[in-house]
């Protein structure tokens, strides 16, 4: 049925084909869902490595510089990893079992670096029954209170024992090499080959091959190392070097089976893109009394 004219008022409000075509120009696009999830990957990617920088910074400052430095660095890991511990078993915030861990942890640091390595060990047992003996009436799970002080304390006593040590600037330092390799060996060779999974109940994203990785980047760290060692075989060396990967890996595993019982997904979250201190520091903290005894035969 034909029109009539358009009237200039129904001409002007009506959008021309170009007009809306410019319009859609120039609005902004939205992002995708995938690509804002890729953007916030990178972003926590970028936030992870920069947060590892400048651990490492430290741990290698303290480490090098050692004396009451490093003595003052194990002693605040200490308080933070115990009171991130208490915390992680359902306490409250600076509770009084993290505070007394704390406390018992950062004494023996401190008794350890005056050449009382018996009595740090002394103090902790005693401070490990007091809290099994408190913990009863306080309707705590006294296991998990106790089997956090042990694992904080006694890794603390042996740090300071080994970098006090005739060796110990090179034992720790070789020993971050170890620690460190691992983690990226296994990162890659998991990323690359892949397959079966290690333990899929208790962290999904480890398989075999990552663990593989591991184990093969620390043995050559290890050697590495091993170069500049006291007059201690290769072998031996590069042997420690494996079983150490080992170990800090079964440690990395244990923590995670606590945060799977516990219904968490990190320790805590004082570190940006990694977590608590135990998140950061599981694979160091297994793996410090192991090298004491080594270096405890070999020296």
């Amino acid at each position: 049925m034909p029109t009539g004219p358009t009237s200039p008022a129904r001409a002007w409000n009506r959008p021309s084909p170009n007009s809306t075509a410019a319009t859609a120009a120039m609005a902004p696009r939205v992002a995708s869902a995938s690509e804002n999830t890729a953007t916030a990957q990178r972003d926590a990617f970028a936030l992870r490595i920069a947060s590892a920088v400048v651990m490492a910074i430290i741990a290698l400052a303290g480490a090098y510089i050692g004396g009451w430095t490093f003595k003052f660095l194990m002693a605040v890991i200490a308080i933070l990893a115990a009171y991130e511990w208490d915390r992680l078993c359902g306490g409250p915030a600076f509770g009084p079992f993290g505070t007394l861990a704390a406390a018992a942890c950062a004494a023996a640091v401190v008794m350890t670096g005056t050449g009382r390595v018996g009595a740090a060990f002394v103090l902790v047992l005693v401070a490990a029954v007091l809290t099994a003996i408190l913990a009863r009436g306080r309707g705590r799970d006294a296991r998990w209170l106790v089997g956090g002080l042990l694992y904080v304390g006694i890794p603390a006593i042996a740090g300071v024992w080994i970098r006090d040590s005739e060796w110990g600037r090179l034992a720790i330092l070789g020993l971050f090499a170890v620690v460190w390799s691992t983690d990226t060996g296994a990162y890659f060779a998991g990323k690359t080959f892949g397959g079966p999974k290690l333990a899929p109940a208790i962290s999904p994203g480890k398989t075999w091959s990552g663990l593989v990785g591991g184990v093969v980047a620390a043995t050559v760290a290890a050697l590495v190392v091993g170069h500049f060692a006291p007059p201690v075989p290769l072998w031996s060396v590069g042997a420690v070097g494996a079983l150490l990967s080992l170990v800090g890996q079964v440690g990395d595993l244990g923590k995670s089976k606590v945060k799977r019982h516990f219904q968490v997904k990190d320790s805590g979250n004082l570190i940006p893109g990694h977590g608590g201190v135990i998140d950061r520091l599981d694979s160091t903290m297994a793996t410090l009394p192991v090298l004491a005894i080594f270096l405890a035969l070999w020296l």
